[in-house]
């Protein structure tokens, strides 16, 4: 097999495994393949990148769908995804809410596959939590950083997907029930 023809195999192969867009992003990759043989290579480079954020954005919405719901006498606002390629901004995937009571304002969001997270991980088996006013913890049999003075958890799921909550002045008990609501092995297996 052609070196060049190898990822586009494998994005077909990865269109076929997702069904929910797969015909949107299966007739994208078409699209590409047919320019490319017309050796049309800015209409097949931009059919590739049409058929990855269809990729990038079903995973986000995945990812939406395993935030919690609202919390008793909470109330959440709308998911907001975020499906952004590696040449921009470091890339990632992922979806975050917001949940307000009163005043209080509390942020879950779930980020994938961005280069954030070997600087987390980095961070968090260092020692350099401790340092720069962090802890870490175990919360429901994960680890977390726990950084008291921006008043959020951070726990790594699986290497390479990053839950965090935050809730700037509020409780620490109050962010963790945010933090336990999250099911970390939906996750994870979100993240295969």
């Amino acid at each position: 097999m052609n070196i060049r023809t190898l990822p586009l195999s494998l994005i077909v192969f990865a269109a076929l495994l997702l069904p929910a867009r797969a015909d949107d992003v299966v007739d994208q990759i078409n699209e590409a393949l047919t320019a490319y043989g017309k050796k049309d290579m800015p209409t097949a480079i931009a059919g590739l990148e049409a058929a990855l954020n269809l990729l990038r954005q079903g995973r986000a919405d995945t990812y939406g769908r395993l935030l919690p719901g609202a919390p008793a006498g909470w109330r959440a606002d709308e998911v907001e995804t975020i499906a952004i390629g590696l040449a921009m901004a470091g890339g990632g995937t992922g979806a975050s809410r917001k949940y307000h009571k009163g005043d209080d304002t509390v942020t879950v969001s779930i980020l994938a596959d961005s280069p954030m997270m070997q600087a987390l991980s980095a961070f968090a088996s260092s020692g350099i939590a401790g340092a720069a006013g962090g802890r870490t913890q175990i919360v429901n049999g994960r680890r977390t950083i726990y950084m008291k003075d921006d008043g959020s958890f951070s726990a790594l799921v699986g290497d390479r997907i990053m839950v965090r909550v935050e809730g700037r002045g509020l409780p620490e008990a109050t962010l963790k029930q945010f933090l336990t609501a999250v099911d970390f092995a939906a996750v994870e297996k979100a993240g295969k």
